[in-house]
């Protein structure tokens, strides 16, 4: 058996495996923080009513933030997975001892729930209809899209940043990799978001922060990553040049 399939069978099964132990671990961290909020509210009368509602008021500036045509193309559980990085984040903020890390990983599983149904399905989908043909060809990232179309494997951030920042710089593609690259063009608006505005710098600082991927492993991400990492996603609910907008908004003009 080919190696270089072996070494990307293992990558995938990794990676399932830390989602799936993350998953759990969030969910435990959300459920934690909602105890402690609570155990707060009765400590904090002032603040009562403030503190009794903090789950709508997040809610509330969730759909204020995304217009409604934006929201009926989000993922079926994206406002819930926001929800529950917000409450993380507020009990940090807050003097609570929650490892940042929480945060990350539930927007982190926002947006690969985003890529797969607003990029990886149409992708998968237009090779089916136009076949690429690819000799062995030694890179990592070859393989990989090869996998993501014949294994279902998943685009993840990071090699959705590899694959843009060639396209965008006019690198030499592989041949999947230019498949990828001419799926974007019969995508004209999803073309434009991901790579004609701020998307991709927004992505880079991201892949700079370390915040998805080896801090986060570790469990070391500071609240100064963690604060940075959630503006590149939702910039505070504020700006719509952040992650999760910029991918939401180019589905709701490009069907």
């Amino acid at each position: 058996m080919d190696t270089n399939n072996i070494s990307l069978e293992e990558e995938n099964q990794r990676l399932r495996k830390q989602l799936e132990a993350a998953r759990k671990w969030m969910s435990s961290e959300v459920i934690d923080a909602r105890k402690i909020i609570t155990r707060e509210q009765t400590q904090w009368d002032t603040h009562s009513l403030y503190h009794s509602n903090l789950e709508d008021i997040i809610s509330e500036r969730i759909y204020a933030f995304f217009p409604s045509e934006v929201l009926s193309h989000f993922p079926s559980d994206g406002v819930e997975n926001i929800l529950s990085s917000e409450l993380i984040y507020y009990h940090i903020i807050h003097g609570g001892h929650v490892d940042g890390t929480g945060v990350i990983i539930w927007y982190q599983k926002v947006l690969d729930s985003m890529i797969e149904l607003y990029i990886t399905k149409g992708y998968r989908k237009y090779v089916l209809k136009h076949p690429v043909w690819s000799q062995t060809v030694n890179s990592s990232l070859e393989k990989w899209f090869r996998s993501v179309v014949e294994k279902k494997y998943i685009l993840s951030l990071g090699r959705l940043y590899d694959i843009l920042d060639k396209i965008h710089n006019k690198l030499p593609l592989s041949p999947y990799c230019q498949s990828f690259s001419d799926y974007l063009k019969s995508r004209p608006f999803l073309e434009k978001a991901l790579l004609q505005g701020s998307f991709l710098l927004q992505l880079e600082s991201l892949m700079h922060l370390h915040a998805t991927g080896e801090k986060r492993h570790h469990g070391s991400l500071s609240p100064e990553d963690t604060s940075k990492a959630r503006d590149i996603c939702i910039w505070n609910f504020s700006d719509t040049n952040c992650l999760l907008y910029i991918l939401a908004a180019s589905q709701s003009t490009d069907l």
